[in-house]
């Protein structure tokens, strides 16, 4: 097996965070990781809303999780689904590698916000405070309380906040490009503007250009 770390470090219960990749849109699942069975496979609990029916075996799984105070993270596929106490069984993945968040150029900043996970369907799950900590044109880092964010959710965001000299909040859409699995959970979002969030661009671009930033490198 051939994996940057000799094993998953440790095996006591703990948050997993799984993205269905292959589910359209994809979904985050807030999971807790059991433990290993003797065959190495992994034992994970799911939220009891979960619609089994997702967790086919061999459906493909992005998955992030907390060890030790490092962030690891790895792709697997389902193995089998035990319906009666919500648990499913991943195949040992064959690579695992800690979590970096990516160092990309960008302007540190100190902004409050609101964000809201969307379900697929467009229904707005949880409006939750966060702070935006570096921005870019085309995305941002930002953090908030782990435990607030819901059991299951699309890649879909919504962040509003207000920009410094500005005196509206701008509000833009975004998709979800990486979770880094602390207790305080931090985000990284690719934001997705379309026609009809013009003006949140503009402001952007506006705000961006008067701080006179070289744009170089920003990639989420």
């Amino acid at each position: 097996m051939d994996h940057s770390s000799s094993a998953l470090p440790g095996c006591a219960p703990n948050t997993l965070w799984l993205t269905l990749v292959d589910h359209t849109p994809p979904l985050i699942i807030r999971s807790q990781l059991l433990g290993l069975t003797p065959d190495r496979a992994l034992l994970c609990a799911l939220p009891q809303e979960c619609d089994l029916a997702l967790f086919v075996p061999g459906t493909r799984c992005k998955l992030r999780a907390l060890f030790e105070g490092e962030t690891y993270q790895f792709e697997t596929t389902i193995r089998q689904t035990i319906a009666r106490q919500s648990h499913i069984l991943l195949h040992e993945p064959a690579h695992i590698e800690p979590h970096h968040s990516r160092g990309y150029p960008r302007l540190r900043v100190h902004i409050p916000g609101i964000l809201r996970p969307i379900r697929e369907e467009g229904e707005i799950l949880a409006v939750l405070p966060v702070m935006v900590t570096n921005l870019c044109p085309t995305g941002c880092q930002l953090t908030l309380q782990s435990e607030t964010w819901p059991s299951i959710s699309s890649l879909s965001v919504f962040l509003s906040c207000t920009l410094p000299g500005l005196a509206h909040r701008s509000k833009i859409p975004g998709t979800i490009e990486w979770i880094d699995a602390a207790p305080v959970l931090r985000l990284g979002i690719q934001f997705q503007f379309s026609p009809a969030h013009e003006p949140a661009w503009q402001d952007l671009h506006r705000w961006f250009t008067s701080q006179q930033a070289q744009l170089i490198n920003t990639v989420i």
